[in-house]
């Protein structure tokens, strides 16, 4: 049995082997990516956790509801609650009635908030831009082509899950 690759064939066996060396990547590359990114911040983030952190990333793009954030965030509604009153009481995120609708509370980046989720992307950039530098530029080229890849099967996987026909 062959797997295509590129427009090669490749045995089945040796497409395992492969799959395995990105599996064993990923701890490696989370920690080169890691690596002092957050040394900077320490002080800021000795009390915010991981959970905190990506939620704080989702609140980037505007106000969202607790149920929006608990959809984006893929846990339930009262895990969301538990993080985002964690947030409130570190001034991160503030609570908004939503002028359409009394009844809805929106969730937004407070002041402290937008600071510190800036702080970080300006943080993750350079270290980005640092770990791609052992890089040429066709390589970056490729690793782009394949990362949009996968983002794009992901996303295919993704929507047919949520709607099978939609994938067709």
């Amino acid at each position: 049995m062959t797997a295509v690759a590129t427009g090669t064939q490749v045995s089945s066996g040796r497409r395992a082997e492969l799959t395995e060396r990105v599996f064993e990547l990923g701890p490696l590359m989370k920690r080169l990516f890691g690596a002092g990114l957050y040394r900077e911040l320490r002080e800021e983030l000795q009390s915010v956790t991981i959970h905190q952190l990506t939620a704080l990333g989702h609140l980037k793009s505007g106000s969202v509801t607790m149920r929006e954030l608990a959809k984006d965030l893929d846990v339930s509604e009262s895990s969301a609650t538990a993080v985002t009153d964690r947030l409130v009481r570190q001034g991160l995120v503030e609570r908004q009635s939503d002028p359409a609708d009394r009844r809805v509370v929106r969730l937004a980046l407070s002041p402290a908030g937008s600071v510190l989720v800036e702080r970080l992307d300006e943080a993750a950039a350079t270290k980005t831009a640092e770990v791609l530098a052992a890089l040429t530029d066709t390589q970056l080229e490729q690793l782009i082509d394949i990362l949009e890849t996968l983002a794009a099967s992901g996303m295919n996987a993704r929507c047919a899950q949520r709607d099978p026909g939609a994938a067709r």
